[in-house]
């Protein structure tokens, strides 16, 4: 006769366990959640200290000693014998080197196990106080251990327990124990709580190590080239530097509304105008418009500026950059993303706008009728677009795109789209402007500045009477106003420049082959539930 099955416990009940076991460690005198710790070696580097196994040896040798510190993330005991698997977060690059080397079943149980590190707890060692630390451990308690590294008879490497330390009792099981049919969450759970996603997921944590990694390497990229790092106004009277619809707040101690800063272009290069020659920001931006796999209203990009410089210098910046970082990050300059293989090694493709759309999307810019035809085929409103050149581009966006999954630069953009930037000499209506795609996502935007203030001023009243006409709330125009600071600015002299800005977010779901921006971002913008 079989056994009723056991209802399952509630959060409730598990929390009450866990606290009388941390209960008992305080009758110990000892605080459950911990103290001051130091380690002496990852569970990554204590792994690699083992020798290796001795083929028909009962017992290893076990020359180092290590201090270690992590998660508890097996558990299971024998008598007076226990064994723990100890992970930290070196887990996410042991995960890493897993999936370069194809690892098969790398979520499976071995694949997992050798990310972590086996703590071989006996009573024997331990002695009676210690053990009774052990008979109070639970799953995903944090812990600190100090022994020496071997084998274990089955030739598992281990950690020999001499000393136990009690740094942090969870209060709360993981979510595989209570009651989860597997290890893995759901999307929404894992971009809610992250913190259990990280806890779960060594793939998860490997990407937010890389991100954390390209961020330093992108860094050190245009420090070692002469790059000042700067900090300019995330609060801004005016929005300015591309075309988005801004976020508005009020100060209340000036009593004026303010916005959250679009881009930080503007200001960059009003510190070209003062002399800094050089400069970048990695910072947050804020754009009030829709959610997708590739957009977030907050964002992370970085934007830098190069006096007598232009958009060709920084096409050469940005080949050695993504070249820099898969050299100094990844280890190769092949990356996969969705279905795609993509070899960064190759020199960038080049395509002028005009010249992509007849080449790539079958379309000649100046057959409008052709152009209206695609559009409405398309299911793209021509009698939603205020001018011919907005219907010209939204068509260009949906047959030029998906053809963009090498790296490629499109050059030469329409300047009714580019206020900020120079035109060719004998073509006003095409700029000195590139943007960088790959994988048919937008990477990056860079020009040869403009810094002819009155062609500025004249630009800005052109942007925001061509906004105001079509009503666009995205074109980044608040009330009609232009930036007269910037353009006072321009007027004591901005050197021939180049500019160019990068979205990190995008740039870390290329290398780690994340195809959601959602995924590389710890915290996204989500509704409240």
């Amino acid at each position: 006769m079989t056994e009723p099955a056991q209802p399952p416990q509630t959060v409730d009940q598990y929390r009450a366990a866990r606290a009388a076991k941390a209960a008992k460690l305080r009758d110990l005198g000892i605080d459950p959640f911990g103290q001051t710790f130091a380690t002496t070696h990852s569970v990554a580097q204590a792994r690699a200290l083992c020798p290796a196994m001795v083929v028909g040896a009962a017992e290893q040798e076990r020359p180092e000693r290590v201090v270690l510190a992590g998660r508890i993330g097996n558990l299971r005991s024998s008598g007076k014998l226990t064994f723990a698997t100890l992970f930290d977060r070196s887990r996410g690059d042991l995960h890493r080197e897993q999936a370069l080397a194809a690892t098969p079943e790398i979520e499976g149980a071995e694949a997992k196990k050798a990310r972590g590190i086996q703590l071989f707890l006996d009573f024997k060692a331990l002695g009676e106080r210690q053990w009774a630390i052990v008979e109070a451990l639970d799953l995903a308690d944090w812990v600190g251990v100090a022994g020496r590294v071997g084998r274990s008879k089955r030739g598992e490497i281990s950690v020999f327990v001499e000393e136990l330390t009690v740094l942090g009792k969870a209060m709360l099981p993981p979510p595989h124990q209570a009651g989860a049919d597997s290890g893995e969450l759901s999307p929404e759970t894992r971009a809610r709580q992250r913190y259990l996603d990280l806890m779960m997921s060594d793939a998860s944590l490997g990407t937010y190590m890389l991100r954390s990694r390209i961020v330093s390497a992108v860094r050190r990229f245009f420090t070692d080239r002469g790059f000042l790092e700067v900090e300019t106004p995330i609060l801004q009277t005016l929005p300015g530097g591309a075309a988005a619809r801004p976020f508005t707040t009020h100060h209340n101690a000036l009593d004026i509304d303010l916005y959250l800063r679009i881009a930080p272009e503007l200001y960059l290069k009003r510190l070209l105008v003062g002399g800094m020659e050089r400069v970048f920001e990695i910072g947050r931006n804020f754009r009030n418009e829709g959610i997708s796999l590739r957009h977030n209203p907050e964002f992370t990009m970085i934007e830098w500026y190069q006096a007598y410089a232009d958009h060709h210098e920084m096409m050469r910046l940005t080949e050695a950059l993504f070249g820099a970082l898969c050299d100094g990050v990844l280890g190769t300059r092949t990356i996969r993303f969705g279905e795609h293989v993509i070899d960064l090694s190759k020199p960038w493709r080049r395509f002028g706008y005009h010249q992509a759309l007849k080449e790539l999307g079958g379309l000649d810019y100046e057959d409008r009728a052709a152009v209206t035809a695609k559009a409405r085929a398309l299911g793209i409103a021509p009698e939603a677009h205020p001018t011919y050149d907005r219907l010209a581009n939204a068509v260009w966006e949906a047959v030029v795109e998906p053809h963009l999954i090498e790296p490629t630069f499109i050059t030469d953009q329409p300047t009714w789209l580019t206020p900020l930037c120079k035109t060719h000499a004998g073509d006003p209506s095409r700029t000195l402007r590139f943007e960088a795609f790959i994988a048919r996502m937008e990477v990056g935007n860079a020009y040869t500045e403009l810094n002819d203030p009155d062609l500025q001023r004249q630009r800005f009243r052109e942007q925001v009477a061509e906004a105001e006409a079509a009503e666009d709330e995205d074109a980044g125009v608040v009330a009609g106003a232009i930036d007269d600071d910037y353009c006072t600015a321009l007027d004591h002299g901005l050197p021939a420049c180049g500019g160019q800005g990068i979205g990190i977010d995008r740039l870390v779901m290329l290398l780690a082959g994340q195809t959601s921006i959602r995924d590389v971002i710890l915290f996204p913008t989500m509704r409240p539930q």
